[in-house]
């Protein structure tokens, strides 16, 4: 049986949900993993 996955809506599958970076340089912001999908990018579809 092959598990079924699609993209994460909210973080466009890349695991991090968008954050506007700060204009100074060498600062950057980290986000937490994206809640919907735990941080994977993809999410498992309901049968």
């Amino acid at each position: 049986m092959k598990i079924r996955e699609h993209i994460c809506p909210t973080c466009k599958g890349t695991g991090f949900p968008a954050v506007k970076q700060p204009v100074q340089a060498n600062h950057k912001i980290y986000p937490a993993k994206c809640t919907s999908c735990g941080g994977k990018g993809k999410i498992a579809d309901k049968d």
